[in-house]
């Protein structure tokens, strides 16, 4: 899915809009760009859990889809977003 309006580099993994699999950020990190993977969905602290750091927005939108399953357990297992995701 497309950024946040009005933000940059934020994405929502997902196949279905009612079961979101996480979301990508891109941050600048020693020179370059990286993309930190974010589970859908908020743990105890109220943060979205880190899972992994790629090094391509293309590489960590097929980690999630490959991990489907597990991320999809994952996000039963958190609090509910508090905010919903633009359309």
């Amino acid at each position: 899915m497309p950024p946040i309006p009005g933000t940059f580099g934020v994405w929502q993994v997902r196949r279905d809009r009612a079961a979101p699999l996480g979301y990508v950020l891109s941050r600048h990190e020693l020179g370059g760009i990286s993309y930190h993977c974010y589970a859908h969905g908020r743990d105890d602290a109220g943060g979205r859990p880190w899972l992994r750091r790629e090094d391509s927005l293309n590489s960590a939108v097929a980690w999630m889809i490959q991990h489907e399953a597990e991320l999809s357990a994952l996000t039963g297992r958190l609090h509910p977003e508090p905010e919903e995701w633009p359309s």
